[in-house]
């Protein structure tokens, strides 16, 4: 089984459509996005999510200002979870948040409570295990900072990960 995941799309529909597209043509099970949509109207771009029963959940990161916008609006494709999001799925215990200290993230991989710590905020690739658990930033959609606008999917059971550019 394979996740999705993005971050950092900040309002690049064209981006964001680009990952939808591949997150189906990979058949991922879900999606998750790690924060920084930004404006409400990114919905539009993650609609065929929800056209297709694909479960699709994202946290607030630090440039989403309109939360109440996005919970109403975006949240007709998404479930937002607010600033953090902690779930079990398929069998792999998932922790989510948009930007948290180096120490805190080690810290949290170390407890051996997670399979997956996922992150997004400074728009670099992160690929890396501590222990049994993966951490990861898949980058930034929308590659305004880094010039790279990347997506990553996970595989649930290898417990590995794959970045994909957006060319």
């Amino acid at each position: 089984m394979k996740i999705g995941v993005i971050s950092d799309s900040h309002d690049h529909m064209t981006n964001a459509r680009k990952a939808v597209e591949i997150f189906l043509n990979k058949k991922v099970s879900a999606v998750f996005h790690c924060g920084d949509i930004v404006a409400p109207f990114m919905w539009m771009s993650f609609e065929e999510l929800k056209k297709n029963e694909i479960p699709f959940y994202a946290v607030f990161g630090n440039n989403d200002g309109e939360k109440e916008g996005l919970r109403n609006i975006f949240g007709k494709v998404c479930e937002i979870k607010g600033d953090f999001l902690e779930m079990k799925f398929s069998n792999r215990k998932i922790l989510m948040f948009h930007h948290l200290s180096t120490e805190m993230i080690e810290a949290l991989a170390k407890s051996g409570n997670y399979d997956i710590i996922l992150k997004g905020h400074t728009h670099q690739k992160f690929n890396h295990k501590i222990d049994n658990t993966l951490i990861l930033n898949p980058g930034e959609s929308c590659g305004y900072l880094t010039g790279i606008s990347s997506i990553a999917i996970i595989d649930l059971e290898q417990l590995s990960a794959e970045f994909i550019d957006l060319i």
